[in-house]
Formats: structure tokens, sequence, C-alpha cells
């Protein structure tokens, strides 16, 4: 098989490899709204920067959840 190098798909293969092609669909987060639940907690102690965590206040107030702590569980629940 010869190299035609006026073949348009063997030029676009060439331009863009398909390990490096990422598909942006499968990389977007979905933030969840706030839907209550009725599963027991536990309580679990992890460190944020000031900065992100006046971040997630923010985000889980604008989503309706009553706490931070419930949006992270919801968040990480949906993944």
């Amino acid at each position: 098989m010869a190299f035609e190098p006026h073949n348009k798909n063997i030029t676009e293969a060439l331009r863009t490899p398909t390990e490096n092609v990422v598909n942006k669909e499968e990389e977007a987060l979905t933030i969840p709204s706030y839907q209550d639940t009725t599963e027991k907690t536990q309580n679990y102690t992890f460190s944020l920067q000031p900065s992100v965590r006046k971040k997630l206040t923010a985000v889980s107030k604008e989503q309706g959840f009553p706490s931070a702590s419930s949006f992270l569980n919801s968040l990480i629940k949906g993944l």
C-alpha cells in the first residue's frame, strides 16, 4: 500500500493522533441540585484551603444544599 500525500483521511489522521484527542463531553462536570436523602451519614475530617472552602460554600448554596458537606456528598456520589 502506497502513501498518498493528498488523501484527506490520511492527512487528518496524521494531524490529530487519536490517543491525544480528548472528548470534552466525558470531562464535563455535572453539578447536582439538592435532593433530600435518608441515608445515614458519618463525620470525616479533611483539609481545604480557605479560598477553596469559600467557593465550595458558595456553590453549595447556589445549588440549594443545606451545607457544603451535603453538596460534596452528592457530587462525589454522582461520579
